[in-house]
């Protein structure tokens, strides 16, 4: 039961996804950490995407967004990606199990460096 709900809450944040608009917005801020997933995937959404501060969060889907998944060239899912004013300064992808191994003390720790 407690994995369906965790599966819930996850659906519910692609489905209520930000708009173009909103995202461009959200670019527009001094630090943004967005992770690109899809709903075949929500199972290995990454575990401590809520757990990372100092920074703006975002989630994308790319099924509902394929412009954004084709301008950032994304090919596994899920993957985090750190922006500082727009631009990309750090990247995180799926192996081939579709997970994301890096610790969150290890993203938390560029996020501080910013």
């Amino acid at each position: 039961m407690r994995q369906f709900l965790s599966i819930l809450l996850i659906s519910f944040g692609f489905i209520f996804q930000t708009t173009n608009k909103d995202l461009e917005k959200d670019l527009n801020k001094d630090l943004l950490i967005i992770e690109y997933n899809a709903p075949f995937n929500l199972k290995n959404a990454y575990k401590g995407f809520d757990l990372l501060s100092g920074v703006s969060k975002n989630r994308v889907c790319i099924e509902t967004s394929p412009n954004q998944r084709k301008e950032m060239a994304i090919k596994n899912v899920p993957t985090l990606i750190l922006f500082l004013n727009n631009k990309e300064v750090s990247r995180w992808t799926a192996g081939l199990d579709m997970q994301i191994h890096t610790s969150t003390q290890d993203i938390q720790s560029v996020i501080n460096k910013y």
